[in-house]
């Protein structure tokens, strides 16, 4: 297995996965870091709607990106206990500006603990829209790695995140699309996509333990 949070070994089954999805955040922790201070890529302020970091973390060889921020008061998910702190969106990049895809974003409590998965609308993140069965089909693909800095870790356990919840985010993404599918009967798609009253259209827990239960992993 991996022997190191950051290591740049190919894991090779989801065993190898939880054990980068688990070490990274004791590394962070080592240092008195969570997983949500992480996030701000060394910023002193967590200012709402602001990207972190401000141009994105990308991953030119795979064609990914991330970034995490966090929406006003009454914009975040209502009811939550504990609170949401931010989220990170992920996507897939396009072979123009413009042309990314939003995979799939994932919560974090103030402790860094993940809390929820959830999809969107377009219009929230903007780019091109890709039917849930073409995501799904590139899940087992998904990377996001970086050429070291503060980030890197944080990156790879994205990437873990990821492959260790591939069903869940397979069925989160067709939910989000059987949610639009009423609506696209009896509207255009590009009003549909851009109707600002539409923004979270499915979620799914991702407490990280439970899930480890679930496939044996614990």
């Amino acid at each position: 297995m991996c022997p190191a949070a950051t290591c740049a070994t190919e894991p090779a089954d989801l065993a190898d996965w939880a054990e980068v999805a688990l070490r990274v955040p004791l590394a962070y922790a080592r240092r008195g870091v969570s997983l949500a201070q992480a996030a701000l890529a060394g910023a002193r302020r967590f200012e709402e709607l602001r990207h972190y970091p401000a141009r994105d973390a990308v991953d030119a060889v795979h064609g990914t990106r991330f970034y995490y921020h966090a929406h006003g008061g009454s914009q975040r998910w209502p009811g939550q206990t504990p609170p949401e702190h931010g989220h990170f969106h992920l996507f897939w990049d396009g072979p123009e500006a413009g042309q990314h895809v939003h995979l799939v974003a994932l919560a974090l409590d103030a402790r860094g603990q993940p809390l929820r998965w959830f999809t969107t609308n377009r219009w929230v993140t903007a780019g091109r829209w890709c039917p849930a069965d073409e995501l799904i089909a590139r899940l087992p693909q998904f990377r996001v790695a970086l050429r070291g800095g503060r980030l890197a870790p944080l990156a790879r356990w994205l990437t873990a995140m990821v492959q260790l919840f591939a069903d869940e985010l397979a069925n989160l993404l067709r939910a989000r699309d059987a949610a639009l599918g009423p609506l696209l009967r009896r509207r255009s798609a590009e009003a549909v996509l851009e109707d600002r009253r539409l923004d979270v259209l499915s979620h799914t827990d991702a407490a990280l333990a439970p899930r480890l239960r679930r496939l044996g992993l614990a």
